[in-house]
């Protein structure tokens, strides 16, 4: 369910200015999560009815609503809360770990979304350090053949760190999902609230490291993107 939301941001929906709502559960265990309270379904500390409130009042400002979590695709009620937003002119943007690749369809086919952001965990031989269930790998290589397929604009992404992922394992990344539109790098930095500091660290992502890993997949991908 809706948990949150962040009134205004220039960032988490490329060339728009947006709302950010956050949503509460999710089936990853990704040892970096810096969301990581949101990984249990919670009970939201803001109402659906206060963000609509909200989007009306600032229909001149807001461009865009960015969906993430927790993971959205989860949400019971994300079709609905999404068809509520375009009703209101706004463009959308979901974060999704890719798990559920019959929502992301469903969602494609009626409409609904104009921009998806999906992780990329790892290469495939080392996500059971992020998942639950090692099941949810078949759906995360679905996912990634249909946003390709897909007619809207998507980035794929990795938080890189390099405690938990070596040069290689990008070369392998690189393999799997190009061509691609767009790759973007995030820079893994450390914050209090991370779920496991013995493997993610207590320290940022070297500097040097992210520029390797760049340098490496841009032999595959042609827009290969930092994010810090």
């Amino acid at each position: 369910m809706m948990y949150d939301f962040l009134p205004v941001s220039f960032v988490d929906f490329p060339g728009k200015i947006a709302a950010t709502v956050f949503v509460s559960g999710c089936n990853f265990k990704c040892p970096y999560c810096h969301n990581s309270y949101l990984i249990q379904m919670r009970e939201g500390i803001k109402s659906e009815k206060e963000f609509f409130d909200y989007l009306k009042k600032r229909a001149n400002l807001i461009e865009g609503v960015c969906i993430t979590g927790g993971e959205p695709t989860l949400w019971k009620g994300l079709k609905d809360f999404i068809k509520n937003i375009k009703d209101l002119n706004f463009e959308v943007k979901l974060d999704t770990n890719g798990s559920r690749p019959q929502v992301l369809e469903s969602l494609l086919e009626e409409g609904l979304l104009d921009y998806i952001a999906m992780d990329i965990k790892a290469p495939i031989e080392k996500y059971d350090m992020f998942l639950k269930n090692e099941k949810d790998i078949e759906n995360i290589k679905k996912s990634v053949e249909l946003i390709k397929d897909s007619d809207i604009n998507y980035e794929f992404r990795t938080t890189v760190n390099d405690k938990l992922l070596t040069l290689e394992d990008f070369t392998f990344i690189a393999d799997w999902i190009s061509p691609v539109k767009r790759y973007v790098l995030q820079r893994y930095k450390y914050a209090e609230g991370v779920l496991d500091k013995n493997l993610s660290g207590t320290g940022n992502c070297d500097i040097d490291f992210l520029l390797k890993v760049k340098e490496i997949v841009s032999q595959k991908i042609k827009e290969v993107l930092i994010r810090e």
